[in-house]
């Protein structure tokens, strides 16, 4: 048997004041699947932030520059 036919088959027998209590669980789990969701990698972040600034062309490569004045290469 399956473990949600085993789930199913317990909320079936719950009396209705546990099955609101089990309805909260399960909006909860859901909630946080969907931050587990929204969670990226860094660079996905990274990547994200430097779409949104306008950056040089050549900021990766003269970052130095940018960020403390310092000569180009």
């Amino acid at each position: 048997m399956l473990k949600t036919q085993k789930i199913k088959k317990e909320i079936d027998i719950l009396p209705y004041d546990m099955l609101e209590e089990v309805e909260k669980f399960i909006k909860k789990l859901k909630a946080r699947k969907k931050v587990q969701r929204k969670k990226s990698s860094l660079l996905a972040d990274l990547a994200d932030i430097a779409a949104e600034v306008d950056l040089p062309e050549d900021f990766s490569k003269q970052h130095d520059h940018y960020l403390y004045g310092l000569p180009k290469k």
